[in-house]
């Protein structure tokens, strides 16, 4: 299966994923940390006192200012990246279906961090957490994560709250955490969100929308069945309806986005019908 073409990699290869200072890990990697250390760039200047390495001493500084000082350097530190891909029932509707959707955003998350040698994760969920991808820290690791997002089995009902707290189980070191959701669900999104923030990670919220979603085009008798629980509802509709239900869907959705804000975390919404390129850029965009 592939995911990306090599015109979204070649866009990705110039883009970077924000992660801020609390998403860096212990390990050697590609960002840099508030931990001064004899890492890879420099940082600042701090006067000599006895102890100190004398192997880091500037010379250079000590024949203009007369004064030994010593060079500090910013440590830099891979971070944790953790995709949390919705697989529930509701994400197999729209054209293409937002799960595949889904899985291209998942790639493009991914081989960011990939590409920055940050420690990757993909989690899928839908009513629990299933079982992660493995560990994945470079660009050549990139056909194992397309096999991986391939082979993720869709269904089932969102139960996000239990996701996040099976996800919190089963990783503890904190990171940025990307959600690839439709937000078809009408409960849990902001204690999860709300978890998430107060175990010291850094959240990207990415909803997936359709024209189904927002604006479907029903009209008259119909029977609807709820793509996650199978339980039908007999109904007529009206223009006067569809108005009501865009209000609840807009009002659902701007909850959320406040309920990711107020983590300090960032909100973006796309359509499934994009082209890749727009997609990405767009949903590497975001309130913050």
């Amino acid at each position: 299966m592939t995911l990306l073409d090599r015109a979204t990699r070649r866009l990705l290869d110039r883009l970077r994923l924000p992660v801020p200072p609390k998403a860096t890990a212990g390990r050697q990697g590609g960002h840099r940390s508030p931990v001064l250390a004899s890492g890879l760039e420099f940082a600042d200047h701090r006067h000599y006192v006895p102890g100190d390495d004398f192997r880091r001493i500037d010379w250079k500084a000590f024949a203009r200012l007369g004064q030994l000082t010593i060079r500090q350097f910013e440590e830099e530190r891979d971070a944790r990246v953790y995709v949390m891909v919705d697989l529930s029932s509701s994400m197999l509707m729209g054209e293409p279906p937002k799960v595949d959707v889904a899985r291209r955003l998942a790639a493009a998350f991914s081989y960011l961090g990939m590409k920055q040698f940050d420690a990757v994760h993909v989690i899928p969920f839908s009513s629990d957490a299933a079982h992660p991808s493995s560990t994945l820290r470079h660009r050549g690791q990139f056909p194992s994560l397309e096999n991986f997002l391939g082979a993720m089995e869709e269904g089932g009902e969102t139960n996000f709250v239990q996701a996040t707290h099976t996800f919190a189980r089963r990783f503890a070191t904190h990171g940025v955490v990307v959600v690839v959701t439709d937000l078809m669900a009408p409960e849990g999104w902001e204690d999860g969100f709300k978890l998430l923030g107060a175990l010291g990670h850094q959240v990207h919220v990415v909803r997936v929308g359709c024209k189904g979603d927002d604006r479907p085009k029903l009209r008259g008798e119909v029977e609807l069945v709820d793509s996650e629980n199978g339980e039908r509802l007999r109904l007529r509709v009206s223009r006067e309806l569809l108005k009501a239900y865009a209000q609840v869907i807009r009002e659902h959705v701007d909850a959320c986005r406040k309920a990711a804000l107020r983590v300090g975390g960032r909100f973006v919404e796309v359509d499934s019908s994009l082209a890749t390129d727009r997609l990405v850029r767009a949903a590497l965009g975001g309130a913050k």
